[in-house]
């Protein structure tokens, strides 16, 4: 069973350990011990320092931390701000799961969905894209994805 809980201080290392396994399965090349631990630095600093409409969430299969999700609640809008699941545990449906009802939640509240994902991330492109997000604008690096209002 996937449910979400809020991240606390206490999940650092193991938010540090998912970014640092996502990462490194991007980039064969990186370290990743070096990597979850600059992470762990770098998280500490930045813990707690959100808008107050962002909410940071662990993702938890059976009660295990597998993953890490990130959801900005506007008004008039909801932003996906990030979900990264350990490779150990990909291709499993959790990231179609909670993005899907991320989808059901903005068009139930008339919000339109927005992220960012970087434009080498192709897995995570194809994923968005088979969940019916279209391309709003782009820069060098990322693509916009939105799935708007009455979708």
């Amino acid at each position: 069973m996937i449910t979400l809980r809020t991240a606390t201080r206490a999940d650092l290392p193991v938010i540090a350990d998912i970014l640092a396994n996502v990462q490194g399965q991007a980039d064969p090349a990186l370290d990743v011990e070096a990597q979850r631990t600059a992470l762990a630095a770098d998280l500490e600093n930045w813990f707690g320092r959100d808008e107050p409409e962002s909410l940071l969430s662990i993702i938890e299969l059976d009660g295990v931390p597998v993953g890490r999700l990130r959801v900005v609640r506007w008004p008039d809008r909801i932003f996906l701000g990030g979900i990264q699941v350990h490779p150990d545990h990909q291709e499993r449906g959790i990231g179609t799961e909670l993005i899907t009802a991320l989808i059901e939640e903005a068009r139930a509240s008339g919000r339109e969905l927005q992220l960012t994902v970087d434009k080498i991330n192709i897995g995570a492109r194809r994923l968005y894209q088979r969940l019916g997000f279209r391309t709003e604008s782009e820069t060098v690096d990322e693509l916009h994805l939105v799935i708007p209002v009455g979708a």
